[in-house]
């Protein structure tokens, strides 16, 4: 074997090494579509082994045969246009009759400037697949709990203030691009800013926790609504707070109870301090009525009364110290 011959084969060898190492299927077709080689990994995926494979169409192997694959078929078509075709989703049909979620890449190969076949590069993404349709489907239930909250919530960029997520309680129909918090929860073109009106993204950013703050926002009527705003960071891999999810409660119907609550306080307070009390024992004369106060003086019930409560009196007769004091008087009236 010369130099070159032995090169050659060293070559091969070393492709063929390479080959047997990828976890992708590697089908090598001619013209025909008749497949000249392939991998370990091929029959791992469909089942057939290279001398079940080396000879038969291509189609007979990994994917079905219709009238639409002749028409349609992505090696001829990558071989007559010259062109690869690249990471396409396809369904490939196994020995068993299983059918598996695969991607395929085609790519012509040349004696020069005549294409001479093709190589055929199928990876299994079954499993890939199926935890794409559980992350839609989690994506999903998140999106339909999320949108079933009364109070609303988003997801905010923290650089740019911009809405990245809101709920239907939040926002009706397609997210704006260039929505931002401010905008869609005072109507203004600039942040929240100062002691009276904090920002709750600029607190979450400047402490890296939740917060929780005191709003009025615009309701749904066009009039401002008392609102408790709480805000919780979100963290790239490298600590960096990228988004902050703020949710926002409805507490103007507390905060007018909690006025109406300090009012009625304020109301009592003052009644207390106007009005004086009595209590404890009180020595009055079983024969004058008058009754004796601390310093031991005597004094008028009225008056004694009246000085202590903020009482006033009216004076009148009863009907039986009326017959008592004037009989004469008493009886005409009563005829």
């Amino acid at each position: 074997m010369g130099a070159a011959e032995a090169m050659t084969m060293n070559f091969y060898s070393l492709h063929e090494t390479i080959l047997a190492s990828m976890g992708e299927a590697v089908y090598v077709i001619d013209r025909n579509l008749r497949i000249q080689y392939t991998n370990p990994a091929a029959e791992k995926l469909t089942g057939y082994s290279w001398d079940e494979a080396v000879g038969m169409d291509c189609h007979e192997v990994f994917c079905e045969q219709s009238h639409r694959c002749e028409d349609l078929c992505p090696p001829k078509k990558a071989m007559n246009e010259a062109a690869p075709i690249l990471h396409r989703d396809a369904e490939t049909r196994t020995k068993s009759g299983d059918v598996r979620q695969t991607q395929i890449s085609i790519s012509p190969f040349f004696d020069g400037a005549v294409c001479i076949g093709a190589v055929i590069v199928i990876k299994d993404i079954s499993e890939l697949k199926k935890a794409e349709e559980k992350i839609r489907s989690q994506n999903k239930f998140l999106t339909t709990v999320i949108d079933a909250l009364p109070h609303p919530f988003y997801v905010i960029d923290s650089e740019t203030c911009r809405l990245k997520l809101a709920n239907y309680a939040a926002y009706q129909g397609d997210l704006p691009e260039h929505l931002t918090c401010h905008q869609i929860s005072h109507d203004s073109s600039t942040p929240c800013s100062g002691a009276g009106h904090p920002c709750p993204l600029e607190k979450v950013k400047e402490t890296g926790l939740p917060v929780t703050v005191e709003h009025a926002h615009r309701g749904a009527d066009g009039g401002n609504r008392d609102v408790e705003v709480h805000g919780f960071p979100i963290f790239d891999d490298k600590g960096k707070i990228t988004q902050v999810i703020e949710y926002s409660i409805d507490i103007s119907d507390r905060k007018q109870a909690e006025a109406d609550r300090e009012k009625l306080i304020l109301d009592l307070r003052q009644a207390l301090h106007e009005v004086k009390t009595l209590s404890g024992l009180l020595p009055i004369c079983a024969s004058c009525k008058k009754i004796r106060d601390d310093k031991g003086y005597w004094n008028n019930l009225e008056l004694y009364i009246s000085e202590r409560s903020g009482a006033e009196f009216s004076h009148g007769i009863c009907p039986d110290c009326a017959q008592k004091l004037y009989p004469e008087f008493y009886g005409k009236a009563r005829t």
